[in-house]
């Protein structure tokens, strides 16, 4: 009896961690149940200098930057998982008024109410992340004795890495089926009498490079993409 137990353990285990890994998101319905975006102090003080430059929005309790942050990272997700990875996304409008909606227009509800009023086969929620390189080495001996940062930067510049990261779950239950991180590091510092940085959030100018925020975001999907897809 208790090599048949032992047996069933190790193929159990054997077996989900293949499952997980091969889940197939080709062709099938996917719903949006929230979006977070964290935006490091030291980021966005240095894009508030810039808030006269974002279009008005509706919403007087919303943020100027981070409502066409949002907007435009969601539209080029969107783009880029159902090109490369052939999910279907429905609009974030599917829940109708069943649901409540962040200060953005985003779904911002549970996994398990999501299933409750969805009917798609798969949910996700989006986290972004938008901070200053260094941050991702605090409270380690780099963050101590690596002076690096200090000595190439200017003070108010900033040199940005951004962090996305996309979670899915399934039709029925609340455990994670997925979870995938795309990242991507500015190669040199911004200074604010540059605002070249802007282009593609203020404007169509789209830059598919590293010296936009826009780009990075992008090119941060792009990383998530070949992580689902690996």
């Amino acid at each position: 009896m208790r090599k048949i137990i032992a047996l069933t353990t190790f193929i159990f285990m054997v077996i989900i961690p293949f499952q997980v890994g091969s889940i197939n998101y080709k062709n099938k319905e996917i719903s949006l149940i929230s979006f977070n975006i964290t935006i490091h102090p030291d980021i966005k003080k240095f894009l508030d200098q810039f808030e006269g430059s974002f279009p008005v929005i509706k919403n007087s309790n919303a943020d100027k930057i981070v409502a066409k942050i949002k907007e435009q990272t969601w539209s080029s997700l969107v783009d880029k998982l159902q090109s490369d990875i052939g999910m279907i996304i429905l609009p974030i409008s599917t829940f109708g008024k069943d649901i409540s909606y962040d200060a953005y227009g985003f779904p911002d509800i549970t996994i398990s109410k999501a299933q409750r009023k969805g009917f798609s086969k798969f949910y996700m929620k989006i986290d972004l992340r938008i901070e200053p390189e260094s941050v991702q080495f605090t409270n380690s001996y780099k963050s101590k004795y690596d002076t690096t940062q200090h000595l190439l930067m200017k003070k108010g510049d900033i040199k940005p890495m951004v962090t996305i990261t996309l979670t899915t779950y399934p039709k029925n239950g609340i455990i994670p089926l997925g979870k995938y991180t795309g990242i991507t590091i500015s190669s040199n510092a911004w200074s604010a009498s540059d605002t070249s940085f802007l282009e593609g959030l203020i404007n169509a100018n789209t830059k598919n490079d590293l010296t936009t925020l826009m780009g990075l975001i992008n090119e941060a999907i792009n990383d998530l993409s070949l992580n689902i897809l690996s």
